[in-house]
């Protein structure tokens, strides 16, 4: 039996393969840009050093297949089966991978700069020093994925999901992070200069040596993450500080009662009742308002950057703790100053 394969251009034949299958077919160092594969079951197969270039692989089943030093630029391989499939060393820049199944996949060292991966399946897949720049990951699950030494400069990762992930020594300066789920993540010494962490969860991540400078951190919750002060102050902060100045402006008489909450380990970011409280649930204990306080919203910037805080955390063992208690302290030196000027 023989298997035609022809152009998705011209229709032309450009390849004939003698056998029942492409399953477990030796393709190796095969010509076949522009070749049409969708729906093409080629799993098992060895397509190393193939030229699959601007090929149509819609649907195809890759599953196990060996693609490793294969270019695939431009390629189209959107609902493509790539599990577990070697794409170590491949070219895939420019390609649309979107709702692609790569689960398993080893992608060592592989081109994906440029590439569409929307709502890809990246689960466990080793992408350890491939290059990801400016690659669109939106949706897409890359938990228990290995990024290690990744470049992914402003890569729009915004609500993926990179759980568990390790991401040691990666390049994400610049990157589009909002709305991710990175809890439980590694990225010590990950370089997120610049990126956009908005609404970006990181319960229980490593940030250790990581490096922040001016990464927009705004509503970023870090609860029981583990984040360095030196590392941490250099991120752009200004909205939450903006937001933590807007609420004790209008509970001034309680800013002492606010302040020894904080050096005794008084404050629980998760909740406005009990011994321990958030920033609001704190002011109120002064009995001073009639009910809540009008500036109640667990969404605020500040009240979601005092989430990483628990009863017993200080300023001497929590770096939420710290920087909040010092800007309280400026926050106090202003007023005086302002005082000072009124007298």
């Amino acid at each position: 039996m023989t298997i035609q394969i022809k152009s998705r251009i011209s229709g032309d034949v450009i390849f004939e393969y003698v056998g029942d299958s492409l399953k477990n077919a030796i393709l190796s160092n095969t010509y076949l840009s522009d070749a049409d594969l969708r729906n093409a079951i080629l799993s098992n197969a060895d397509l190393s050093d193939a030229d699959l270039s601007d090929a149509d692989l819609r649907y195809a089943k890759l599953s196990n297949a060996k693609l490793s030093n294969a270019d695939l630029s431009y390629a189209d391989l959107s609902n493509a089966d790539l599990s577990d499939a070697d794409l170590s060393d491949a070219m895939l820049y420019d390609s649309i991978l979107s709702n692609a199944d790569l689960s398993h996949a080893d992608l060592r060292y592989a081109m994906l700069n440029d590439s569409i991966l929307n709502h890809a399946n990246l689960n466990h897949a080793i992408l350890s020093d491939a290059d990801l720049n400016h690659v669109i990951l939106r949706h897409t699950d890359l938990s228990n994925a290995d990024l290690s030494h990744a470049n992914l400069k402003y890569a729009d990762m915004s609500s993926a999901d990179l759980s568990h992930a390790n991401l040691r020594h990666a390049d994400m300066r610049n990157a589009d992070l909002r709305y991710a789920i990175l809890s439980n993540s590694i990225l010590k010494n990950a370089d997120l200069s610049n990126s956009k962490l908005c609404n970006t969860y990181l319960g229980r991540a490593n940030l250790m040596d990581s490096d922040l400078t001016n990464a927009d951190l705004t509503c970023t919750e870090f609860r029981d993450a583990k984040i360095e002060y030196k590392n941490l102050i250099r991120a752009d902060l200004s909205k939450i500080k903006e937001d933590f100045y807007e609420v004790i402006n209008q509970a001034i008489p309680e800013i002492e009662l606010l302040e020894k909450s904080i050096l005794d380990g008084k404050i629980n970011g998760s909740t406005y009742e009990g011994e321990c409280a958030c920033l609001c649930g704190t002011i109120e204990k002064s009995g001073r308002f009639d009910g809540e306080f009008d500036m109640r919203d667990s969404n605020r910037p500040i009240e979601r950057f005092f989430l990483a805080i628990s009863a017993g955390d200080t300023p001497e063992n929590n770096t939420i703790s710290r920087i909040v208690f010092e800007w309280l302290q400026e926050f106090k030196e202003k007023i005086k100053f302002e005082n000072k000027i009124g007298e």
